[in-house]
């Protein structure tokens, strides 16, 4: 469903050049739910806006679905932003209008059908995220963990192959963001969609099948739950990139001191990463 592969992206900030992403590398298998974590500044909101259409890469491939989103053309783009992909901005008021009603927002958003099909649909979806007794209310009548199910509704509504959310949970307590991505969930798994979310929740990490770490531009590694004897463990992993680059975890560089150049060595099935100061057999 996505493909990414040494996506690169560089914006101009006054008379500075960033480098947002270095090179990174993704994949979402259709159907597949991914949490995208990392600090502020790592990449993230950078990535999903080029997901969404919304930007161009500076260097790289970037697939979503059947589209090449280096090649789109301005009208392409935007049918892309309507068909393919549904997009929930950090903060839920900047995707619905505030002087419609919950169905009627939904409804706007929809783009087939006649007008009663249409308002059918969007009721059955707001039913679905936990809205079915909120459907004449405008979003000033909403609570906030509503208004989040709003949006999410309305960037539901054309049942798209790909789920954009940038922080879904960051507006909510625990509780109402559980009650939320339950919901979200299973309507996810019922419209067969893949979903990326920018995350800095713990809790949301429970709800997808895995957790890609960004760090400086670059996936560095990712974690998911795993059975082992008889148990849920989170595992995680280091992710090498097609030129064979790994990025250690900061914990573990740190503890070990490692800086600069560093020794590996082979031997049998395994690397050893020492410090080069030191002998291969410490």
């Amino acid at each position: 469903m996505v493909r990414c592969e040494g996506l690169v992206h560089i914006y101009k900030a006054e008379r500075l050049e960033v480098v947002a992403l270095q090179g990174l590398d993704l994949e979402v298998a259709p159907g597949e739910m991914v949490a995208i974590a990392g600090r502020s500044g790592s990449g993230k909101t950078t990535l999903m806006n080029i997901l969404a259409g919304m930007e161009r890469p500076t260097a790289g491939v970037v697939r979503v679905a059947d589209h090449d989103l280096n090649r789109l053309g301005q009208s392409e783009r935007e049918r892309y932003r309507r068909e393919t992909v549904g997009y929930v901005l950090q903060h839920a008021m900047g995707n619905v209008a505030p002087y419609l009603t919950a169905v009627e927002n939904v409804q706007a958003a929809t783009l087939t059908g006649p007008p009663r099909y249409r308002a059918r649909m969007a009721a059955q979806l707001l039913d679905q995220l936990g809205l079915g007794q909120r459907l004449s209310r405008r979003p000033s009548d909403l609570a906030g963990h509503e208004n989040q199910r709003l949006a999410l509704a309305i960037a539901l509504a054309n049942r798209p192959r790909l789920l954009l959310a940038d922080e879904p949970t960051a507006e909510l307590d625990t509780a109402a963001a559980g009650q939320v991505l339950t919901d979200l969930t299973a309507v996810l798994r019922e419209q067969g969609a893949a979903a990326v979310m920018v995350t800095h929740d713990p809790q949301l990490e429970t709800y997808v099948d895995r957790v890609v770490m960004i760090r400086d531009g670059r996936t560095s590694s990712e974690r998911r739950w795993v059975e082992r004897q008889g148990e849920l463990v989170n595992d995680e992993l280091a992710i090498m990139d097609r030129a064979g680059r790994i990025q250690l975890p900061r914990a573990y560089v740190e503890r070990l001191g490692l800086t600069g150049r560093v020794r590996l060595h082979l031997d049998d099935d395994r690397i050893s990463i020492l410090r080069a100061e030191g002998d291969v057999s410490d």
